[in-house]
């Protein structure tokens, strides 16, 4: 594989909402590549075990915060500030089903800003200063929610369309400053989402590991949108060509 950016030469990676799933995942991946990680979450036990479990597999250095990204922001900026952060990875985030009005408004307001209003601070933040060193990468999970809309998962969805935007617009605009920005879109996928969603799961769910490995991998070939899956790959590109938002909407609306 030719690499446009090769993570080789990075050396600290700030990984959030590492406590399982897809972060958690980023964080092995990102450890056996010689990263050292900084990784937030919310449940120390769960990033603790993580860190150990990295520690018999890499000699990566391991920084844990646990933190609230819509409540400690200031602190993670506090704790990491001695570190020049090469790699930042925006993971965490959460969505609630149902109709519109079955969830409360200080959920969706949660939602929002752990979704947008966290990762837009921590993009600003970091990316900032990966601008003035003309060095560095910065990872967006979004989701393939966001690519139309989506009812029952409106306000979700309409989150992860503001991450795809944000980052497709970053990565035009800090290419020539050696920042490379990916968006990863992911479909459904083994993770706590459904449960925190209320969601059941119907059908086959994607590991983990295999969207992070396929991310890297759209990483250092310098993609700046990365889909798992040959299916979601193909509902990407298929409904966006073929079907009108009036179409796809009325029609999740009966059937999702």
């Amino acid at each position: 594989m030719i690499k446009k950016y090769d993570l080789g030469v990075y050396r600290w990676a700030l990984v959030t909402g590492a406590s399982s799933g897809i972060g958690r995942e980023f964080a092995f991946h990102l450890a056996k590549r010689g990263l050292n990680l900084i990784l937030t979450g919310r449940n120390l036990r769960a990033l603790t075990e993580t860190a150990d479990e990295i520690h018999k597999i890499s000699n990566s250095s391991v920084v844990i915060l646990q933190a609230d990204l819509t409540k400690d922001l200031d602190m993670i900026l506090d704790n990491t500030s001695r570190f020049n952060i090469d790699l930042l990875v925006n993971n965490a985030g959460f969505g609630l089903y149902g109709d519109f009005f079955s969830n409360s408004l200080d959920d969706y307001v949660q939602m929002i800003e752990l979704n947008i209003s966290s990762l837009t601070k921590l993009t600003h933040y970091y990316g900032s200063e990966m601008a003035k060193r003309e060095c560095g990468g910065i990872i967006n999970v979004a989701s393939v929610a966001g690519f139309f809309p989506i009812p029952h998962l409106a306000v979700y969805g309409a989150t992860k369309a503001y991450v795809y935007n944000l980052s497709m617009s970053l990565w035009a605009e800090l290419k020539s400053k050696n920042v490379h920005v990916l968006c990863v879109a992911p479909g459904p996928t083994e993770t706590k989402f459904f449960e925190r969603a209320k969601m059941e799961t119907n059908g086959k769910l994607m590991k983990p590991e295999l969207v992070v490995a396929g991310a890297l991998r759209a990483f250092e070939k310098g993609k700046p949108l990365y889909i798992p899956g040959f299916g979601n790959k193909m509902t990407y590109y298929f409904v966006r060509k073929f079907f009108g938002d009036k179409f796809i909407a009325e029609f999740l609306a009966k059937y999702f």
